[in-house]
């Protein structure tokens, strides 16, 4: 652990915020809360706070003592001056006479002296941060720390660390008590005559305290780093040796983890969370280790992280998953086996949740009891969410976790916060609010691979199905285009896409791409199969033929190929699937001289009818759609003046030229693919989007 400060940088940052009307005391109380949010050794995902004493002026030109302390939502690696809400301080000071406080209490006393009312709502410990007498505090769950607050002994490691200068302070749930508590420790502490360098809240945190703050910063950069020269000393246990993970073995296991999981929880079909792996060197070593079972079902590291991994987590031991055929009874065992560790875990949260609720006396509505991280020797940590970015940061939370349990494992004894401080906290009111609540779009929790995507019906496909909440991974063999999409993409949309380079007319590559979706997203419930060409010639010549081979390739093998590949992941999930093909009105109504393209879309209507027929069984939808005239690159070098000339009309009116007289566009195909991948009763159904053409009609 070392200092990131940067006097130059602070300096720089210092004059951008005056610009923006931020004076120095607050720039720079905002640039040292990012550094410490920077690092995921001393805070994760919105952990920690920080908070500066100083003055601001009110409506009426008071010049009054104000708190200001991070508020509730914000994350410190990205905190903005207004993430440091001001609070006055006098009222919070007379508030410490009171010998209790409800919680309920609390926030409204927090938000009744906000300066600003619209301001979000200030830490839950903002009166511990009011009480310490500092300028500049700083908090964070710092893993070294709690490598040595989460002992038995933790005070008196602690003690050896940090000498006269350490305030302990026994646990307590954060709120008024524990900001009582600390008060009174440091008061104590600071009477007897000895320097108050740092305040350790047992198997919780670190608070460090200073004038300046670079000061309060480099203080606990200095204690985070003695705890980490302490534990270095130390030799860890070693795990037995363990193969790296391999990405097929990550891709075939993961919808079957995804699968049980959207089962128990009671998901729609089609749908289900997104499950996300991680390996590290570190991580696979402890999973190696004859003890990790034990300790991974100790508790969390910290309090704050029991509402993203649950108390504990699930240890899955000896799976079989190397075998890769679905429906095997190897592979049935590997359902069963998950599914029954999954029921298992759910049945001892249950237990766990009466238990507290008994010892409590306290009636509570239960949360869902589904584990959120999973943990597969040879394998990796698998985290569990709704969205991928929820599953990354189970995951980055549980890699920390690992580390927290190596090192207090290798000093003494990992014992954290107990099941009862864990319930405590989590059914915290308090902590619950920072759980985002709300409806679900219309297709979260839905994995899409879309191909052809590059361009055209598959953009505008792929762009339709992320903004109604799926995640979805975009496939062509244009890297260029691939990537430019994805970047324009990912700045709306985030990490709910991704994308693969695959020419699909080699099955490898299109097995490879739905290893992909796998592999990020945890398996795949609706394909877009969209890629394809339109080659023109007359089947009556040499050259015809050779086009009708080659579009029967691209036009149809491909399809088949995608297909194939998604079909052994959905059957894995046991959850349904969603083929969407792109077909053609020329299965229907063939143009002139386009007989390698329209025997091909034709050949495709009927893969998609036979998948409809073999997967009903089970669950598979096989759909497609009939568009006509979208102008695409399927229709560049020549090819939409060739059509035209073909229907002897120009280009425009040829796009134009159907019923509604209106030009059909790719966003119009894109919703008709959106109405399919919701309708849970349809299959072996053809869709028209093109406008009204007569002859096409399906019959």
């Amino acid at each position: 652990m070392r200092s990131r400060y940067d006097d130059e940088e602070a300096g720089r940052y210092v004059r951008e915020a005056a610009a923006q009307g931020v004076d120095e005391v607050l720039a720079l109380r905002t640039y040292t809360a990012r550094l410490l949010g920077k690092d995921g050794a001393l805070v994760l995902h919105g952990g920690g706070n920080t908070s500066v004493k100083t003055t601001a002026t009110t409506l009426l030109g008071e010049t009054i003592d104000v708190l200001r302390v991070k508020g509730s939502g914000w994350d410190l690696a990205t905190i903005a001056p207004a993430g440091h809400p001001a609070v006055r301080l006098a009222p919070l000071h007379e508030a410490r006479r009171l010998a209790t406080m409800t919680d309920e209490d609390m926030v409204n006393l927090l938000r009744t002296n906000l300066l600003d009312a619209s301001a979000p709502t200030p830490s839950v410990e903002t009166l511990l941060h009011a009480y310490l007498p500092a300028r500049y505090i700083d908090h964070t769950h710092a893993d070294a720390l709690l490598a040595l607050a989460d002992q038995p002994d933790g005070e008196t490691l602690c003690r050896r660390v940090y000498g006269p200068g350490l305030v302990w302070v026994p646990y307590v749930m954060p709120g008024f008590a524990l900001a009582k508590r600390c008060a009174d420790a440091y008061d104590a502490h600071v009477r007897s005559g000895r320097p108050a360098e740092v305040i350790v809240l047992e198997r919780h945190g670190i608070f460090t305290m200073g004038e300046t703050a670079k000061a309060s910063y480099e203080r606990m950069i200095l204690a985070v780093a003695r705890a980490e020269e302490y534990i270095s000393g130390k030799k860890p246990l070693a795990g037995t040796s363990c193969a790296s993970p391999r990405s097929e073995l990550e891709a075939r296991l993961l919808p079957y983890l995804r699968g049980v999981l959207a089962k128990l929880s009671g998901a729609p079909s089609e749908r289900g969370p997104v499950v996300a792996v991680r390996a590290t060197e570190r991580i696979l070593a402890f999973l190696a280790r004859p003890d990790a079972e034990r300790l991974s079902s100790i508790g969390c590291a910290t309090p704050d992280h029991v509402l993203r991994t649950k108390p504990t987590a699930l240890f899955l031991r000896d799976l079989p998953v190397a075998e890769d055929r679905p429906g095997s009874p190897a592979t049935t065992s590997l359902s069963d086996r998950i599914e029954q560790a999954v029921v298992g875990y759910a049945s001892r949260y249950d237990a766990y949740f009466a238990e507290m609720c008994a010892a409590k006396s306290v009636s509570k509505t239960k949360m869902d009891p589904w584990p959120r991280v999973l943990l597969v020797p040879g394998v990796g940590v698998c985290g569990v969410g709704k969205t991928l970015d929820e599953a990354r940061i189970v995951l980055d939370v549980y890699e920390h976790t690992i580390d927290v349990m190596t090192d207090a494992a290798a000093i003494g004894a990992y014992a954290p916060v107990s099941a009862s401080d864990l319930f405590d906290v989590e059914y915290w009111s308090l902590e619950q609010a920072k759980l985002k609540k709300g409806a679900d779009p219309m297709l979260g929790g839905a994995v899409a691979v879309v191909t052809g995507a590059a361009s055209g019906i598959g953009l505008a496909t792929a762009m339709r199905f992320v903004a109604l909440g799926a995640h979805v991974l975009i496939v062509d063999r244009r890297a260029d285009a691939l990537r430019d999409v994805l970047g324009a993409m990912t700045r709306s949309a985030g990490s709910r896409v991704a994308s693969c380079v695959a020419d699909l007319v080699q099955p490898s590559e299109a097995q490879a791409a739905v290893s992909v979706a796998c592999r990020t997203f945890g398996g795949v419930d609706v394909v877009v199969s969209n890629a394809g060409d339109a080659p023109e010639g007359d089947l009556g010549t040499e050259e015809g033929e050779a086009r009708l081979r080659a579009s029967l390739e691209t036009n149809l093998l491909t399809h088949n190929h995608v297909a194939r590949a998604a079909l052994a992941v959905m059957k894995a999930q046991g959850r349904g699937g969603c083929l969407l093909f792109n077909a053609s009105k020329a299965a229907w109504n063939p143009g002139p001289r386009f007989g390698p393209y329209a025997v091909a879309k034709a050949a495709l209507l009927a893969l998609m009818r036979q998948y409809a027929i073999d997967g009903g069984h089970w669950g598979l939808r096989s759909n497609a759609v009939n568009a006509d005239r979208i102008r695409t690159a399927l229709f560049a070098g020549g090819v939409a003046e060739s059509r035209a000339a073909a229907r002897g009309v120009e280009v425009d009116a040829y796009f134009r030229s159907n019923l509604l007289g209106r030009e059909v566009l790719a966003d119009d195909v894109a919703e008709a693919f959106v109405y399919l991948a919701g309708a849970r009763a349809t299959t072996g159904c053809v869709v028209t989007v093109d406008g009204g053409n007569a002859a096409a009609f399906p019959r």
